[in-house]
């Protein structure tokens, strides 16, 4: 029986191996260090693209992941974009337990459908099938291909394999296809090596590889892990989109292409607006007057609406469209303020800009159309360059804000791409300037006014809260200014703007805050900085990336408490000031006349500086989090 029972186990250990052995899938063959700090492993990847044609061009995907947990779940997850020129051919998967074994197949029938931009699109042409497996024990592995015919080759995918982070690879790889006579350019991005290019007949193939990747964790006042990741981007310069054919090698030919064949006759506009455009600037002297007149008129008359349809949804709608139904996307509204200018002569240059928050420049050294998601206005006055952002019908002549400050641009015109920067916010300018008058009851209640004023890239910190009704109003500033028992009981905002330098976003605010001091026995509680404190920020030990920080900016709060009478105002002054490399931070308090007055002030300097720095950060903006939080304890007089 002991023989009987020893061999059952041989066997069933034996079963177990094979099993396992063919289970590829399974979490334990993966390696420690790839594990480590990750949310998902890939475990295999491979993007393959074939370029039989200008207008034939197959894309096959394969992909396995590993999931950990649910922060990994978005890179469990698939998202397959289709339009009239890209069609998705087919989709095959399954996922494995932590074994490895299957326990489940999907197919394309098992994809959600729905828009590629959301519900904020008047047309959208764009759609987005989406898979999310129904998966909830980790770790979990989902793997799957997937087949895509494009009718164009201007827009081919890239690769980047360790684009996010906290994400590990075990593999994943690139390989291009194309005839060997076919003319490309290859933009590569943080990788070592050069691509391994073999010609077999009729084909020549490119292949790139990353193996054994460990993740790379994420880090506050990290730089965008995008431009940090290895990116492999191929552009040929005989090309087919949505029928259009081209040419380009550099950015100066993409703008002549990108004017000649999206942008040209699109300024033609009806007699009406043309003899409205002369009647409106009748008088006006200056050419920057002029725009300033004919730009106030585009704000009136026109509103955003984001509209991808057409030509991949970069060829704007003509003016004489817009003019009539008084809405268009940032593509037709620059194209029709282009138009209004045309009117009284004054030239322009449609832009391409990569927009966002987050600074990205257009690649200098490699013209291509997936650069950009989104277009403004450039007039260069002599001496005096504008830029006008033309999608807000409320934002000041002349002004950019945080979205599209301080980057690279395309400008297209007719004798071809230039490129230009946007203009850009010091530390300084960035301002945040807010004062307040209050009365302190002798309930220990609080009620007075508030002004803040916002400046360059601050701007826009409130500013969209003007464009919302008052209930909406409301609950934001109570999110903004999380402070117990805060009521409003009237709200007012302003823009500034009587020159260029001065352009402002001014928010005024009557409030109340009950049970703002604290009465305790003897003593009175007060917080002198209550408006604007400081979050505190991680320590990270073995740091891996540098200290970004991407916009500098300054902040001053000075605030006046007026004291009941019932309080023993001998209080000794407070101040700290605190110094390093990356921005200074100052605060004092001060007691006159029955008055406290708080100020403070932080600024901090924009830049990347090394990872050993963010010690010496961390130091400083934990005391900064301690000091915004002091108190003042105030004897009362009985």
């Amino acid at each position: 029986m002991t023989r009987r029972f020893c061999l059952v186990l041989l066997l069933t250990g034996t079963v177990y191996l094979c099993v396992m052995g063919q289970n590829r899938y399974s979490v334990d063959l993966i390696d420690e260090h790839l594990k480590e700090r990750a949310d998902a492993t890939v475990r295999n990847e491979q993007i393959e693209i074939d370029m039989k044609d200008i207008n034939d061009m197959t894309i096959r995907i394969m992909r396995a992941v590993t999931v950990y947990n649910r922060n990994g779940d978005e890179h469990g997850g698939i998202e397959l974009y289709y339009n009239k020129s890209r069609k998705i051919r087919s989709v095959k998967g399954e996922i494995f337990n932590e074994f490895g074994i299957s326990i489940g197949k999907f197919s394309l029938k098992d994809f959600r459908d729905r828009s590629a931009s959301g519900e904020s699109n008047l047309y959208d042409d764009t759609r987005m099938k989406a898979y999310n497996p129904a998966v909830y024990s980790y770790p979990y592995t989902i793997a799957y291909s997937v087949e895509i015919n494009e009718n164009q080759n201007l827009l081919i995918p890239s690769w980047m394999p360790d684009h996010a982070y906290d994400v590990a690879i075990e593999q994943s790889s690139y390989i291009f296809r194309c005839r060997p006579t076919d003319e490309i350019r290859i933009h590569q991005q943080n990788y070592d090596g050069e691509a391994l290019v073999e010609e077999l007949g009729k084909t020549k193939t490119y292949t790139w590889e990353l193996k054994s990747i460990p993740a790379l964790r994420s880090e506050p006042y990290s730089p965008p892990r995008d431009l940090q990741a290895t990116r492999i981007r191929i552009v040929p310069e005989n090309f087919q989109y949505f029928r259009k054919t081209g040419h380009f090698k550099n950015w100066q030919e993409f703008g002549k292409w990108n004017f000649e064949h999206l942008l040209a006759d699109k300024r033609r506009l009806p007699e009406t607006t043309i003899r409205h455009g002369q009647e409106l600037t009748r008088g006006v002297d200056s050419p920057k007057d002029k725009a300033k007149v004919l730009y106030k008129y585009m704000q009136d008359k026109t509103r955003y609406i984001s509209i991808q349809v057409g030509i991949g949804g970069i060829e704007p709608f003509p003016a004489e469209t817009v003019d009539q139904l008084g809405y268009g996307d940032c593509k037709a509204l620059v194209n029709y303020m282009q138009s209004l200018l045309d009117i009284v002569d004054i030239p322009s240059y449609y832009c391409v800009v990569e927009a966002g928050s987050y600074k990205r420049d257009i690649t200098a050294n490699f013209a291509n159309v997936s650069d950009g998601n989104h277009i403004i206005l450039c007039i260069p006055f002599e001496n005096d360059t504008t830029w006008l952002e033309c999608t807000n019908q409320k934002i000041p002549f002349g002004f950019l804000s945080d979205f599209t400050d301080d980057r690279l641009v395309i400008a297209c015109s007719e004798e071809g791409g230039k490129l230009l920067r946007t203009p850009k916010f010091s530390d300084d300018e960035s301002l945040q300037y807010r004062e307040g008058h209050f009365i302190i009851l002798e309930d220990g209640s609080l009620e007075g006014h508030l002004t803040t004023t916002f400046k360059g890239a601050q701007f826009d910190n409130h500013y969209y809260n003007a464009l919302l009704n008052q209930s909406d109003q409301l609950r934001n500033l109570k999110n903004w200014y999380d402070i117990d028992n805060i009521s409003f009981q009237k709200i007012d905002y302003e823009i500034i703007a009587e020159d260029k330098d001065s352009i402002a976003f001014c928010e005024t605010l009557d409030l109340k805050i009950k049970n703002y001091v604290v009465m305790s026995g003897t003593h009175a509680i007060l917080h002198p900085n209550i408006f604007n404190q400081a979050r505190s920020i991680p320590a990270t030990r073995n740091r891996e990336n540098d200290l970004y920080i991407n916009r500098g900016y300054t902040d001053i709060d000075i605030l006046h408490y007026t004291l009941p009478g019932n309080l023993d105002t001998l209080a000794i002054p407070a101040h700290k000031r605190l110094e390093t490399e990356m921005g200074v931070y100052e605060f004092r308090t001060s007691i006159a006349d029955g008055v406290l007055t708080s100020y403070r002030m932080i600024q901090l300097y924009e830049g990347a500086y090394p990872k050993e720095k963010y010690v010496k950060f961390y130091q400083f903006m934990t005391e900064v989090y301690n000091a915004d939080r002091g108190k003042y304890n105030l004897p009362i007089v009985l």
